[in-house]
Parts: structure tokens; C-alpha cells; sequence
């Protein structure tokens, strides 16, 4: 079973596929001021619940694209269910294959920064589809602190500190309008829901010869996040905005 089964797995009682709430992501809407005038496109869109829920509260419409099949058709339903599907569309695709149509507005990737190698990559990639006055809403990973166990560091090679984010979106020409971050009960939903996930198909599939690595896969999450994760990784969402140009 490779990764991206398993990621369909685990998160298969999800809405949204990282540790933050539909509060925070309709406040990030609020932060990067969305309203029916945008064009919203939304990289690794999951299974659409973060343009659904634009759609509804500030009228945007746009497109989002996945590369796994699962998460597009559950995303078009999340749409449809919405009554948004005459504005926002789902597509299936490999998103560096993509040429950059720099009619949209604003560019969201929660979570998915790893489809260009992390934070810098795609702020670079994202600003290719988004005009002068566009902005940025990105989900990331980062290192609550600068020390980390090498043992574990070396498993995230892309991630940075904040610290190093706001940093680099400094650098990109941008300014960072907010920060909504993962509490701890927000990691602990996230981190039990892909838990809850692995059991059930566990549960439903005894004779399935892909259990052993499944319940590995499991186990492994599970020690990392006790051993590790909990304490020295954080997740945000940022939302960057046009610097004004020096006078």
C-alpha cells in the first residue's frame, strides 16, 4: 500500500486534512479580505471543505486541485452539497505539471507546501498564479523551537522555524497580515482523527494483506507524535500579503 493510500485511509472521517478548525480558516478568509470579486485557486484542496467554506461565506469562486482521485470526489460532493459547484470546480491533476494562469486572486495550499519541496518553493510557485495584488494563504508545519532531536529533524528535512517563515515571506515580497496557529487540542483532534481512520479500516479489512503495514504505519504516527511531534512541532496558517513597494 503506498503513501497516499494511507493518507486516504487515515483521514477518511476528516473534513479537513490538518490540525486547524473552520473558524481559523474562515478567519484566514477574513485576514486575506476574500469577497465575491476573487478567484481562489487552492493547491492539494483535500476534499474541499477550506473552498467550501469560502464559497459560502464570502462568495468566491475558484478551483482546487488534488492528485489523488479519493479526495477529488469527495471534494466535488463537499461542493456540490454546498450548492457551489457553478463557481468553484475540483480538479484531478499533478499540480507541477500545470502551467500558471495568473488570473486568480489569491493561491491556498494548507498543508502541502511539500508538492514544491516546502515553505520557499511554493510561495515561489504559488506567486506564478496569482497577479501583483494577490495573496497567500498557507498552511504550514514549523519547528516550535530552533533545537530539535536530530532523530527527528532528519524525518522533516523541509520544515523551518517561524521565525525562518516569516523570514522568507519577507524575502518573497510579502508581508504576513496574520498567524492563526494549532493549539494543542487542535493537533490532538487532527493527530486522533488519522488514528481513528487506521482502526476502522483495520477493523474492516482482518484478512487484507496490507494490515501489518498499516498497523505499522499506525504505530510509527503514533510514537512519533508522543515522542516528538507534540512537543516541538507547531502548524499555522499564514496569511501574506503584497508589500507595499519602497519609496
Amino acid at each position: 500500500m503506498d503513501y497516499y493510500d494511507l493518507i486516504t485511509i487515515s483521514t477518511r472521517f476528516m473534513a479537513i486534512m490538518n490540525p486547524t478548525t473552520p473558524e481559523k480558516v474562515v478567519r484566514a478568509g477574513e485576514m486575506a479580505a476574500l469577497t465575491a470579486g476573487d478567484r481562489v485557486i487552492e493547491f492539494g484542496c483535500g476534499y474541499g471543505t477550506i473552498l467550501s467554506l469560502w464559497g459560502e461565506r464570502f462568495g468566491i469562486s475558484g478551483r482546487g486541485i488534488d492528485l489523488r482521485e479519493e479526495a477529488c470526489r469527495r471534494a466535488a460532493e463537499t461542493i456540490a452539497s454546498g450548492g457551489l459547484s457553478d463557481r468553484i470546480a475540483i480538479t484531478r491533476g499533478d499540480v507541477l505539471e500545470e502551467m500558471p494562469d495568473a488570473s486568480y486572486t489569491c493561491a491556498a495550499c494548507i498543508g502541502s507546501s511539500h508538492i514544491w519541496g516546502g515553505f520557499c518553493g511554493a510561495l515561489e510557485a504559488m506567486g506564478e498564479w496569482i497577479g501583483d495584488a494577490g495573496r497567500i494563504v498557507i498552511g504550514e508545519r514549523y519547528w516550535e523551537r530552533a533545537s530539535v532531536p536530530p532523530e527527528f529533524s532528519r524525518e522533516w528535512g523541509d520544515v523551518l522555524t517561524e521565525y525562518e517563515i516569516l523570514s522568507a515571506a519577507g524575502e518573497a515580497g510579502y508581508e504576513v497580515r496574520g498567524v492563526l496557529r494549532a493549539t494543542a487540542d487542535d493537533w490532538d483532534a487532527y493527530e486522533s482523527g488519522n488514528w481513528g481512520g487506521l482502526l476502522a479500516w483495520m477493523a474492516e479489512n482482518p484478512d487484507d494483506p496490507a494490515l501489518p503495514g498499516v498497523r505499522d504505519y499506525l504505530h510509527r504516527i503514533q510514537d512519533e507524535y508522543a515522542g516528538y511531534g507534540r512537543e516541538y512541532m507547531g502548524f499555522a496558517l499564514f496569511v501574506l500579503v503584497p508589500a507595499s513597494p519602497a519609496p
